[in-house]
């Protein structure tokens, strides 16, 4: 039986997503998290195939396809360059493929230049449910979700360093091994030479219906109390000061732009950096928010301060700082009800 959307994307998360914000004691808080949902499929402008004006830093490359068969990827076409939609300019320099039923792993050598490397993947049987995951020289980058549209994820490769990128399928836990062909690109980006515009900021609903945090069954009202929105990046920083009412408190986190997945966030209490940052997930018109995280046990009646910090991948910090983005952290409060 097929795994709906949302399932998919807890499977994944569960795997990809460990980040956690931890308690702060001496102000005896409690912190919790509910998954965030996985970074949603690049968007279509930015699979548009365009001429890429300028040359990205060399790279030595090995397309090597899986061992023991032959590869017979039928899906979409992976480009040999094209321009994000905030401008960045990305070339392909190696490629590989993966054949199921063999479900044996591919590997893309490299040596990567000056610039940060992307990967893009894409596969040729979106109902199959097939999940593929990403290690970076032996250690786990992300996972990949079979999908209708080719998907575009950054991966922690230092800049000088060579690199081995290894696709593995993935069992899906509750469901026989799903059969898909898959087709994988390295990219090398050049950020471009000043930032564009970035696009509209989220705009997250005033209140929603989720998960009952306060009874730990059911369903809850939230209630939007307060929210901060910015611009990447020159906003890095929102700040909210709230007066606890004694009932749980919900983040969440959206973003908007080619890095919306990218951006990180981290979460200080009344000045203590909770352990842990969060991925700043995209995020579109109409999807309910998103659970990046929560407050409980605060004092009825004491002010709370949570200080948020928006910040790119350390080793490319400059890269990113020219690629635009928008971002939104909303504050909701949850109604008890039974």
């Amino acid at each position: 039986m097929p795994l709906s959307a949302d399932q998919l994307r807890q499977l994944l998360t569960d795997r990809s997503d460990p980040a956690r914000y931890r308690p702060a004691p001496q102000e005896r808080l409690t912190t919790r998290i509910r998954r965030a949902r996985i970074r949603r499929a690049a968007g279509a402008s930015l699979l548009a195939v365009v001429a890429v004006a300028g040359a990205v830093s060399a790279a030595a490359l090995v397309h090597e396809h899986a061992p023991g068969h032959a590869a017979s990827y039928s899906g979409p076409p992976l480009p040999v360059s094209f321009t994000a939609s905030d401008g960045a300019s990305y070339l392909q320099i190696a490629a590989t493929s993966m054949t199921e039923p063999a479900r044996r792993p591919a590997t893309i050598k490299i040596a990567a230049g000056s610039y940060p490397v992307d990967v893009m993947a894409a596969c040729d049987t979106p109902r199959s449910v097939a999940v593929v995951e990403v290690k970076v020289n032996g250690m786990f980058a992300s996972l990949i979700g079979c999908q209708q549209s080719p998907q575009l994820i950054g991966l922690p490769v230092r800049p000088g360093r060579q690199a081995d990128i290894t696709f593995s399928p993935a069992p899906v836990p509750g469901l026989r091994d799903a059969d898909a062909n898959w087709r994988f690109a390295a990219y090398q980006w050049k950020p471009p030479v000043t930032a564009r515009a970035a696009p509209p900021e989220p705009r997250l609903p005033l209140s929603y219906t989720g998960y009952n945090t306060t009874t730990g069954h059911g369903k809850a009202l939230r209630r939007l109390i307060a929210t901060r929105s910015g611009d990447w990046p020159g906003d890095r920083t929102a700040t909210f000061t709230l007066a606890s009412h004694g009932r749980n408190l919900d983040i969440s986190i959206g973003c908007a732009g080619a890095i919306a997945g990218r951006l990180q966030v981290s979460l200080q209490v009344n000045g203590t950096r909770i352990p842990g940052d969060v991925p700043c997930a995209s995020w579109a018109p109409g999807e309910q928010p998103q659970d990046n995280g929560g407050v409980t046990g605060g004092q009825a009646g004491r002010p709370m301060t949570l200080t948020f910090r928006i910040q790119a991948p350390s080793a490319f910090t400059a890269d990113y700082a020219k690629r635009a983005a928008s971002w939104t952290i909303a504050i909701y409060e949850e109604e008890f009800r039974q």
